[in-house]
């Protein structure tokens, strides 16, 4: 028994050896492959379209006395661009000229006024300089500015028809715009944009022109013209976008989408142009709009949570902000009285959607929604040499309006993101009534009321924790 357990172990062994010599070595472990980084070119030629939205302001002044008008209109433009880049390591600058139609023509008919104004067309030509990460481009801009603007503001007879008098601009003007946006090459030789621009067509006298009256001495109008255009754009650019880099060669890993999905919180901060009109259209004082403007600055926090279905974010944002754009002047309005305007708002909160396009780590977007801000206005006539007001409109409330704006925000990490933003607010109209201790020109007893209206633009930068 001893001999056959024996020899029967003997032959499993020699079999298990046997098969072990048949078997196929072992498939070596294959190492890493490594691939150079596709590096992101910007040198080249490109040529595009733009389009988005347009605030224009016209202002006149009238030299023979002391009355600032003024006509405002938000609307839209769109146009065509070409440039040439040039690239040195992470620094991108290059030439950019571009031509815009433009829809933001306003004019008001009142009792003895008709004022019309407008900036039909808009060409630039640029320089622009800035910081490529990759395939995303951060840019800042500025040059000359090319429009065609036609102004006219008539003073009219008790009939409402007859011109006493006007005072017309219509010509091409030459001013200055700067400013600055982002652009992402998300495919070979595509590129998309966002971009916030500030245009000024300067200053331009015109002389008065008799109607039916005789115009004063040195009696003169000067006109002008500022816009605001946050625009958005698609560029094709000529040539290969990529090119290999084997000097930063990385092993294959599979590819890993950002995820824009969850809530965040915030900071942000920048620059307010605040535009506050006094309305005394029933020609209590004179005819027209008061006029002020003030730029200043502006802080605050945001919270906000994020939705994502492939490319497409959406979500829900709210923000708190302390506004810094105060004016007030005090000046002479006749031998016994002064006339003293002070327009704030000095906080400013918004509840708005906002919905855009993730390129990567990426997102443009625009966003809209309900404002809520607390506003202090004030027009009152002074008697000279006393503190005392002959007539009275005071505003000081919360008031509701709404905003729009578009922006880009670039995913710096897992947790953390930038952004820059344009913001348009209107807080509304009001009609405050009269107030007076002596009924002046029967102010209170003839319940004389007149508008004030606040709008804000913002230019936002902000960085937010993502959890």
């Amino acid at each position: 028994m001893k001999r056959f357990l024996l020899a029967t172990v003997s032959m499993v062994a020699l079999t298990s050896v046997a098969r072990a010599a048949d078997m196929p070595a072992a498939m070596p472990t294959k190492e890493r492959m490594y691939s150079p980084v596709p590096a992101a070119t910007w040198d080249g030629a490109y040529i595009g379209v733009q389009g988005g939205g347009v605030r224009r302001d016209t202002t006149n002044t009238y030299s023979a006395f002391d009355l600032t008008q003024a006509g405002s209109k938000t609307g839209s433009g769109g146009g065509a661009l070409a440039g040439y880049n040039w690239q040195q390591g992470s620094f991108v600058y290059g030439l950019e000229g571009d031509w815009n139609w433009v829809s933001a023509k306003s004019s008001t008919l009142g009792l003895n006024l008709f004022s019309s104004y407008d900036v039909s067309w808009l060409a630039t030509i640029r320089a622009r300089a800035g910081l490529a990460f990759d395939s995303t481009l951060f840019y800042l801009t500025g040059g000359a500015a090319f429009g065609r603007v036609k102004d006219r503001v008539a003073f009219l007879g008790g009939d409402g028809i007859t011109v006493q008098t006007s005072y017309t601009q219509d010509q091409t003007r030459a001013g200055w715009t700067v400013g600055a946006g982002v652009e992402h090459m998300f495919a070979s030789n595509w590129a998309a944009r966002a971009e916030f621009r500030f245009v000024d067509l300067g200053k331009t006298s015109a002389d008065c022109v008799p109607g039916s009256l005789s115009c004063g001495t040195n009696s003169r109008a000067d006109f002008n013209s500022t816009m605001m255009m946050g625009l958005v754009g698609l560029s094709y650019k000529f040539g290969g976008s990529r090119a290999a880099d084997w000097s930063h060669a990385q092993a294959y890993a599979p590819p890993s989408n950002p995820v824009w999905t969850g809530a965040y919180l915030g900071i942000q901060g920048g620059v307010v142009h605040h535009d506050a009109f006094f309305d005394d259209s029933g020609d209590f004082i004179t005819a027209g709009l008061f006029d002020e403007k003030k730029t200043g600055a502006t802080v605050g926090g945001l919270l906000g949570y994020n939705w994502q279905q492939g490319s497409f974010v959406y979500g829900v944002e709210g923000d708190w902000n302390w506004i810094g754009g105060k004016t007030s002047r005090l000046t002479e309005f006749n031998s016994s009285e002064n006339l003293s305007t002070s327009f704030d708002v000095n906080w400013l909160a918004t509840l708005r959607g906002r919905a855009g396009l993730a390129f990567d780590a990426t997102l443009v977007y625009v966003t809209g929604g309900a404002a809520f801000g607390h506003v202090r206005n004030s027009f009152e006539g002074l008697l000279t040499g006393t503190p005392v007001p002959s007539f009275s409109f005071t505003q000081n409330q919360t008031k509701v309006g709404w905003a729009a704006g578009v922006g880009v925000e670039h995913m710096l990490s897992q947790h953390w993101t930038a952004r820059a933003e344009f913001r348009y607010v209107d807080l509304g109209t009001t009609a405050v009534a009269c107030s007076s201790a002596n009924d002046r020109s029967g102010c209170v007893s003839s319940g004389y009321r007149g508008d004030f209206s606040n709008t804000l633009k913002l230019g936002l930068v902000g960085l937010n924790y993502k959890f």
